[in-house]
């Protein structure tokens, strides 16, 4: 029998996650890991940070799944093996959520509904003008399937919207794009709004800091759903502090949960949200899986690989 192993820390999450398999295929079982678990011959493992026990006591798998897009976690090439193949889920019914969050973070960048909760306490009936979008350039860092939605979201409302990624992409459905370290500067120049879902990489970790805050147009506005480590926190807290930057909306930390002693719970301008941006859904992500699994069987390449170099 077919045997694919399911590794999530928490034991009440690797059960959901195993109905959800058996939902999607009956020609596979579906086993849990734990540290107590003796070898099964797994042939793929499914996992969120897994431990390196697992990779020493299961030898004949083909592939590892990861149960997100990013996989800073993982430990590629360290805890998992090198040889072994790894992909990524792809969406998983997050790029809408995170296209939605980023809308949601742009609200309240240009603070347009603000003066009118302060008028319904005050009882007070007056109309603004609205805010004129091309005083609001957005930018999109990151423009893989997630960053892509993100970007046409914010457009289709009217914004100006231009995204950078590390490389270049063959098809940008109209967005203006930025590639490479060259054009990093001038992306950042033209940007008030600036949006993070790239992949944490070495070469991304921290990007978000003094220098390039510094560039980007005053009375910014800085929304991270990627990765906490990208941004370098008190950077950010000076820069808001001292009206270099309006404000942030924060969904991802370099400790999480976010220790009650830290300066963003209490910091006016940032909002904070409990890393739930996106979430992968149950019914998608395994869907996808299986997919990508009998590709595999039938000695296809399924997309989503991570290469080990670039790291996602």
């Amino acid at each position: 029998m077919n045997k694919i192993l399911i590794a999530v820390s928490n034991l009440d999450y690797a059960r959901e996650w195993a109905e959800s398999f058996k939902q999607q295929s009956s020609e596979w079982t579906f086993h849990i890991w734990t540290p107590e678990s003796p070898p099964i011959g797994a042939h793929y493992a499914v996992v969120w940070q897994p431990p390196q026990a697992l990779f020493k006591q299961e030898k004949n798998l083909k592939a590892v799944f990861n149960l997100g897009a990013g996989v800073d976690a993982l430990g590629v090439g360290t805890v998992i093996p090198k040889e072994l193949p790894v992909y990524r889920v792809e969406d998983g019914g997050m790029a809408a959520q995170m296209a939605e969050y980023a809308i949601y973070g742009v609200i309240l960048a240009t603070g347009r509904f603000d003066v009118y909760a302060r008028q319904q306490a005050e009882r007070r009936w007056q109309t603004h003008a609205p805010i004129l979008r091309a005083q609001w350039p957005v930018g999109v860092m990151g423009y893989g399937q997630i960053g892509a939605q993100v970007a046409q979201s914010v457009a289709q409302l009217g914004y100006t919207v231009a995204a950078w990624a590390r490389s270049k992409r063959t098809e940008t459905q109209g967005v203006e794009l930025f590639t490479g370290a060259a054009q990093f500067e001038q992306f950042l120049q033209r940007t008030r709004i600036l949006i993070n879902v790239l992949p944490l990489t070495d070469a991304t970790r921290g990007i978000i800091n003094r220098r390039t805050l510094a560039l980007l147009r005053p009375d910014g506005f800085v929304i991270n759903m990627a990765r906490g480590a990208h941004v370098v926190d008190e950077d950010l807290l000076a820069a808001v502090r001292s009206r270099q930057l309006r404000g942030a909306l924060l969904d991802v930390f370099h400790t999480e949960p976010l220790p009650a002693e830290h300066p963003f719970w209490t910091e006016p301008g940032i909002t904070i949200t409990p890393h739930i941006a996106g979430i992968s859904m149950r019914q998608e992500t395994t869907a996808q899986i299986m997919h990508k699994i009998a590709l595999l069987q039938q000695g296809q390449e399924p997309s989503g690989r991570v290469d080990t170099q670039l790291q996602y």
